[in-house]
């Protein structure tokens, strides 16, 4: 009995041995395969950098970041700034625009005074800058009738 119980323990043992040695290829395997990989991602991170002028992706990221944030800082200046400037263009062409109404309107009572005086539709239309059909109503309306 002695001997089946220390044939037993011996073949546990080998068991056991052969276990450890599978495990410690197992581990030398995982770690050389780790290695190549690890040299692989050195390559491709070489290359990368040397795509981008030797200049890591992340460093370029935050300089793009601050160019942006001072871009905006800029146009956020300018607006201010310019927002007097459109004020006083709006105030201008509003004033013109109220010019050529009074213009418009000025052009309209002389065609008026001169249809009543008795001009004719050339006249009218040289002397005031009527269309043809803006002269026409002006005789129609303000003509004197015979």
């Amino acid at each position: 009995m002695y001997y089946a119980f220390a044939a037993s323990n011996r073949s546990c043992r080998m068991s056991l041995e052969a276990i450890v040695i599978a495990l410690i290829v197992l581990q030398i395997t995982t770690l050389s395969l780790l290695w190549v990989q690890q040299r692989r991602l050195k390559r491709v991170l070489v290359l990368k950098e040397s795509e981008a002028g030797g200049i890591p992706a992340l460093m370029i990221v935050n300089a793009l970041n601050k160019i942006d944030h001072r871009l905006n800082q800029l146009e956020q200046g300018t607006q201010k700034a310019d927002a007097p400037k459109r004020s006083v263009e709006i105030r201008a062409i509003q004033m013109t625009a109220s010019a050529n109404q009074q213009a418009a309107t000025s052009n309209y009572e002389l065609a008026q005074l001169m249809a009543r005086d008795g001009s004719d539709l050339d006249q009218l239309m040289l002397r005031c800058g009527l269309s043809r059909n803006e002269a026409e109503l002006m005789l129609r309306l303000h003509a004197k009738r015979a």
